[in-house]
């Protein structure tokens, strides 16, 4: 086998890190959407952070806990865009009010689909290497 083989190892292991960082989200967003509290909050503004080269626009959403205590924090929202002053579901972590996501299941299917994409492309590079040696086993091992 030549060296270029190893070149196989960028989507194999490309793959499972797509795979380990989705799977982290959609766990995440279970749990959430499992041991959280639901609530209303308002959209006060957003918060512009940079992926690549365009900026992302993070809406940065008011809510009050069921204690009476008001929380202001940028969620991530997906492809959503939100203007100021529109109400949003929010869905937060009693006990740490920081971990917040908007109460939508955008952001849980988008994880699951990157995850299947994650295994595919490594799954894809293992069978295409495990192929090739198979083709590159000498006459004798198959019985010829």
């Amino acid at each position: 086998m030549s060296n270029l083989w190893f070149l196989a190892a960028i989507p194999f292991l490309g793959g499972l890190a797509l795979m380990a960082r989705q799977a982290e989200v959609a766990i995440t967003e279970t749990v959430l959407r499992r041991l959280g509290r639901r609530t209303e909050g308002v959209v006060t503004g957003h918060l512009t952070s940079r992926s690549g080269a365009d900026p992302y626009r993070h809406p940065t959403v008011r809510w009050t806990d069921e204690k009476g205590t008001e929380h202001e924090h940028a969620v991530a929202a997906g492809s959503r865009r939100f203007a100021e002053g529109n109400v949003v579901g929010v869905i937060h972590n009693p006990g740490a009010p920081d971990t917040v996501a908007l109460d939508t299941s955008e952001r849980y299917k988008t994880a699951v689909f990157g995850l299947w994409l994650g295994v595919l492309l490594w799954a894809g590079a293992l069978t295409a290497v495990l192929i090739r040696i198979a083709t590159l086993l000498p006459e004798y091992r198959y019985g010829y």
